[in-house]
C-alpha cells in the first residue's frame, strides 16, 4: 500500500507540473529536473502510460527553452 500511495502522489504532482508548464510554454531548469526525478521514481514504482506521454511533452518544452 505504501508504494501504491507514493505512486499516486507522484502522479498527481507530475500532472500538475505538466499542466502548469505546458500552458506557460516553457519550464525552468529546476522544475525540469524535479519532473524528471519524480518521473524516474514513478516509473521505478511501476507507473507508466499517460505520464510517459507527458514526460515527452515536458522534454520538448525544455528543448525549446534552451534554443
Amino acid at each position: 500500500a505504501n508504494s501504491k500511495g507514493t505512486m499516486l502522489l507522484l502522479r498527481v504532482q507530475l500532472i500538475e507540473y505538466h499542466d502548469k508548464y505546458t500552458s506557460l510554454g516553457e519550464i525552468p531548469s529546476y522544475a525540469y529536473e524535479n519532473f524528471m526525478e519524480m518521473y524516474e521514481a514513478y516509473h521505478e514504482l511501476g507507473g507508466n502510460g499517460m505520464i510517459t506521454k507527458m514526460k515527452h511533452e515536458i522534454e520538448e518544452l525544455h528543448l525549446k527553452q534552451k534554443g
